[in-house]
Parts: structure tokens; C-alpha cells; sequence
């Protein structure tokens, strides 16, 4: 390759404007689909399955289409996908050490899960699905950003990564996860995305060099990352495996039609999440020796008891003080 190909690249071979466009389009359904739900417009697990798939779908199209016109675009896409795989890494691992205090920093993750499927109680394939959500939404910010912005100041990612958390307190989302007041859930939030835009905005600033290390390490370095990123959170999720307490909850449920919560050691609800229409119930079932008392009800020693809620949002259920005592309610206008 001549020295100044890349630079010649830059300048002589553009994005079209209509392909460009295109793909910042596809790529906004992934957060778009949470969007839908949180504004009324329709469920998350209606416009996940048929809007936001197709759409990925057509995203690696357009990232595969063999065409002269695409080359610029494509570029931008592979690097969009690798910086948004690094930020969604680092915009996990600064929050990682609050999770293991007790800070429930992940629970939303889990019940995208919940949403897409629209399962009643959490699950194994629940949690991979939500993490899977996750990672779609940080590569497509990044292609969306890579797309918009190829080789501007890495400043400009982080402008990136604040702006869209700053779109998360702005939105319902907020009151939908009781974030009002939770000043330090918050800032960890901020820290996050900072981490997030950081990385991405170096990646896109040295576009032309980032494709070509990209390219001379892997063969096809698009799959090669993201199936490495799917592949990981397949390996912690396990979504093939269920616990026996986690098995029985689901036996019990569906012989009470309604979400069962098994209180079968400690503190803890197996499985952790349940999912419910406003005005409808979920049964704790505790097999321990103590006795819990809530703000939604009590349950005795080895006996169950109905909590039931009546408006929509995430509950928090706490049987303890402690971080991780009891689960979490869903409850779901859509």
C-alpha cells in the first residue's frame, strides 16, 4: 500500500449520504426498542423481535455488501463495533466493584431480559438475553458514533458517552428504576459512560489506523470481536443450565399461574425476578426458619404468602438489610 493511501482514502472516497443515514437508523433500533416501552409506544419484546433484529440484520448487510461506494462506511463500521465491544467492557468493569458491595448497579440488565421475552420470572436464558441487549446497544451506539463522527477528537466520544446517559435521566427510565435521589448510583453511571466514550473516541479519532491493526490481526475482525464478546457472556450465563431451586420455582409456577419466588436459602428470591401485570400477585414461598417482614407483606417460617402490586415500575423487595436480601417485581404496563 502506498504511504498515503489511507489519507487518499480520507478524502476521495466518502460515505453516501443515503447509506450513512441508513445505518445510523438500523443501528438506533437496538436502544430504540427500550425507548418504545419505556414512552407507551409499544413492548419491548414486540419491537426487539420485529424491528430491531431485522434491523441488525441489515447492519451486517451493509457491513458485508461488496461495493466500492461502501468502503468508507464499512471501515467506519468495523471500528464502531470494536470501540463500542472495548467501551461496553470499560463501562462495565468501573461499575463491577460497586455490584459486588451491594450496589445494584445491573439490575436493568436483567430485566431487558425479562422484556424481550417476555417471561414471568427470571431465568438463565433470561439473564444472557439481557446481557445480549446490552452489548447490542453498546456496539450500535458505537457504530452510530463511529458513523457520525470518524476521526474527530476523542473528546468527542466522551461528549458521546456523558450525552447518553444524560438522555437516560431525562427519560422515563429514571422513575421506571427509582433513580430519583440515588445520587451515588448515578455518578457511578457518569464514571461508566466516561469509560465508555473514552476508548470509543480514541478508536474513531485514529480510524485508519485502528481498521488496519484490525485487519492485519484478524482475517475478519468484525465477527472475530463480537463473537468473542457473545461468546463470553454465553460462557457466564449459561442459558443451557438451570439451578433444581431455580427449576422448582418454575414447577410451582406453573401449577399456581402466577410467579412463584422461592425463599430456599438465606435471604435471596430463586429466581430473582418476576415479571407482572399492575394489580396481579406473586407468591413467596419461603422454606427457611425465619420469619420476613416487608412493606409488602410478611411470610412465615416454611409457609407462603401473595405480595401483590398495583402500579407499574421495577420493586425492589427487600426480606433484610442486607444488599442482596429478596429480588426484584416488574411491574409491566405493556
Amino acid at each position: 500500500m502506498p504511504p498515503n493511501a489511507a489519507v487518499t482514502d480520507r478524502t476521495t472516497c466518502g460515505v453516501p449520504l443515503w447509506a450513512g443515514l441508513l445505518t445510523v437508523a438500523l443501528a438506533s433500533t437496538s436502544i430504540l426498542s427500550l425507548l418504545a416501552d419505556l414512552y407507551g409506544v409499544m413492548a419491548m419484546g414486540v419491537f426487539f423481535w420485529a424491528i430491531t433484529v431485522p434491523s441488525l440484520v441489515g447492519l451486517v448487510v451493509i457491513g458485508c455488501w461488496p461495493s466500492p461506494n461502501l468502503v468508507e462506511l464499512q471501515r467506519r463500521i468495523r471500528v464502531g463495533v470494536f470501540g463500542g465491544v472495548i467501551g461496553t467492557i470499560g463501562y462495565d468493569l468501573i461499575r463491577l466493584p460497586f455490584a459486588v458491595a451491594g450496589t445494584r448497579v445491573f439490575v436493568p440488565i436483567d430485566t431487558y431480559g425479562l422484556l424481550i421475552t417476555r417471561a414471568h420470572m427470571s431465568s438463565s436464558f433470561t439473564s444472557t438475553m439481557g446481557w445480549l441487549f446490552h452489548l447490542s446497544n453498546g456496539v450500535t451506539f458505537g457504530i452510530m458514533y463511529a458513523v457520525v463522527a470518524a476521526r474527530r477528537h476523542w473528546l468527542w466520544g466522551v461528549a458521546w458517552g456523558l450525552t447518553l446517559e444524560t438522555a437516560v435521566l431525562v427519560s422515563p427510565f429514571k422513575d421506571r428504576y427509582m433513580l430519583a435521589g440515588q445520587v451515588g448510583v448515578v455518578a457511578v453511571a457518569y464514571a461508566g459512560h466516561f469509560l465508555y466514550g473514552w476508548p470509543l473516541g480514541k478508536f474513531v479519532q485514529h480510524l485508519d489506523n485502528t481498521d488496519k491493526d484490525l485487519r492485519e490481526t484478524f482475517r475478519y475482525p468484525t465477527p472475530i470481536v463480537l463473537g468473542l464478546a457473545i461468546f463470553a457472556i454465553l460462557l457466564w450465563q449459561q442459558p443451557w443450565h438451570e439451578s433444581s431451586v431455580r427449576q422448582e420455582a418454575g414447577r410451582l409456577s406453573h401449577a399456581a399461574g402466577k410467579p412463584v419466588l422461592l425463599v430456599a436459602v438465606g435471604d435471596a428470591f430463586t429466581p430473582e425476578f418476576a415479571r407482572i401485570q399492575p394489580g396481579e400477585c406473586v407468591t413467596i414461598v419461603n422454606q427457611t426458619d425465619t420469619a420476613f417482614s416487608t412493606k409488602f407483606g410478611d411470610v412465615a417460617p416454611h409457609a407462603q404468602s401473595d405480595f401483590c402490586f398495583e402500579t407499574a415500575g421495577v420493586k425492589r423487595v427487600k426480606l433484610t438489610n442486607r444488599p442482596f436480601s429478596g429480588g426484584f417485581v416488574y411491574v409491566d404496563e405493556r
